[in-house]
């Protein structure tokens, strides 16, 4: 866990299905234990322009607060934690111990081979997010099969665990052991080679988006090379949504370098990925993609006084009805 830091949820803290949560994973050497707690941010101070290039568009600016949220630890690992479970089925009883009644319990899941993967399963993490390996998302009885869980330490995923939470009600009037709104939350991990800015990925990373209403949501920007010898455009299993959208083939790769030209511009795309998300557009899902940033993408350089000298290349920004009805990409 502690290796891979970053790690991003399915569901909410509450249960809540449309937003997902970022959280960060950490040894505490001076309690000497494992934590995980939620990453979370504020707007900050903001501020209103117009924009001169076009007068009825108003451009929001934000200073976030990122911070980590440790009164309510969504992980805690003690030491011998494990030392009385001898099967790797089995799940653990956590003692977070902030929020009174609220129970946690950990559990490994078993991987997905790729041989047994197909653009039909509900997969977490989403087909759209880079993994170097996922695990099935979708159960009617809360994930107790035993499908879902691994019969030896080799079939456990190393990149994904599960945390199965409820409220028990307990003293005057309830009796003991009463479980209410058992849910569980799938947590995923994305390898650190895929946000890591880097000379040839500058834009590369973990970003914070103003989402006005909905608050701050953090963002998976991935910047994709193109492939000059992939051939004719195809579909991939690694992304059927966006096929399914229209704007996936397989002429853009995460793992050839991207190109530099001798102006200091860059080719290939640009994917903004929703790791946190909203009632209208959730958790998993592009926000925008700009298709190509190079020569071939290029409107303008802008020259009104807010961008002067940015490169305005052509996107596709993602909205939807709320509960993601009537989702469309649209040119911006």
């Amino acid at each position: 866990m502690t290796r891979n830091k970053l790690w991003f949820s399915d569901k909410a803290h509450s249960g809540t299905t449309m937003t997902g949560n970022l959280m960060v994973i950490r040894y505490d050497a001076r309690r000497q234990c494992i934590e995980g707690l939620r990453l979370v941010a504020r707007h900050g101070i903001h501020s209103f322009e117009s924009w001169d290039w076009k007068p009825e568009v108003i451009i929001h600016t934000f200073n976030p607060h990122v911070e980590l949220y440790a009164d309510d630890p969504i992980v805690k690992i003690d030491p011998g934690l494990y030392a009385q479970h001898n099967s790797v089925k089995e799940e653990v009883l956590m003692n977070t111990g902030y929020s009174r009644g609220v129970k946690s319990m950990i559990a490994l899941c078993r991987g997905l081979p790729p041989d047994r993967q197909s653009n039909a399963m509900v997969v977490w993490p989403p087909w759209i997010i880079p993994a170097k390996e996922r695990v099935r998302n979708e159960s009617r009885h809360l994930f107790r099969g035993e499908g879902h869980r691994p019969s030896t330490l080799s079939d456990a995923s190393d990149s994904a665990f599960r945390i199965r939470k409820w409220v028990e009600l307990g003293g005057i009037g309830a009796p003991v052991g009463v479980h209410i709104g058992e849910d569980v939350m799938t947590f995923s991990t994305v390898p650190d080679e895929y946000y890591t800015a880097s000379r040839e990925k500058p834009w590369q990373g973990i970003w914070v988006g103003d989402y006005s209403g909905h608050g701050c949501e953090f963002l998976l920007l991935i910047q994709r090379a193109v492939d000059h010898e992939s051939g004719p455009p195809k579909a991939s299993i690694e992304s059927p949504h966006r096929h399914h959208y229209g704007i996936e083939d397989s002429r853009y790769s995460l793992d050839l370098p991207v190109e530099v030209g001798e102006d200091g511009t860059y080719a290939g795309r640009l994917e903004a990925i929703k790791l946190t998300g909203d009632p209208n557009v959730p958790r998993g899902e592009f926000t925008w993609v700009a298709e190509d940033i190079g020569p071939a993408g290029l409107l303008r350089v802008a020259e009104e006084r807010i961008f002067r000298g940015a490169r305005v290349v052509r996107s596709l920004g993602h909205s939807a009805a709320r509960d993601f009805r009537n989702g469309a990409f649209s040119s911006s």
